[in-house]
């Protein structure tokens, strides 16, 4: 499933929140570590996630937060675990680069199994 998203930045919090566009019934929030927080929908479906300390996280500096030109999150759940994975691509000194994180989990919440990406553009 491939879902369309947007984004906030809050440069003074320094956290970064990533949704789906598309209506959705929130159910859970779910804490991947400390600075990633994974929302669940009715569903199952993961349509949100927070990045606290984003700019630690991504090894960016804050003033490129503004400035995304495309963001990737992936997400795969399985009976045992939980896999994010977020990709930023960003213009620095007029090229390209990508920033990306990855983090797993156990899933003891009993999430259902889903594999989805949700991305601009």
């Amino acid at each position: 499933m491939v879902t369309k998203l947007a984004y906030d930045y809050d440069r003074q919090g320094d956290s970064l929140f990533i949704y789906s566009v598309e209506k959705y019934e929130y159910e859970v929030s779910l804490e991947l570590d400390n600075d990633v927080i994974l929302d669940i929908d009715k569903d199952g479906n993961p349509v949100a996630f927070e990045f606290l300390n984003a700019s630690k996280l991504f090894h960016l500096e804050k003033s490129y937060f503004k400035n995304l030109i495309k963001i990737t999150v992936k997400s795969t759940v399985t009976d045992e675990s939980i896999k994010l994975t977020a990709e930023l691509v960003v213009p620095v000194h007029d090229k390209t680069q990508i920033f990306d994180i990855n983090r797993i989990t156990s899933n003891l919440t009993g999430i259902p199994e889903t594999e989805s990406e949700l991305v601009t553009a």
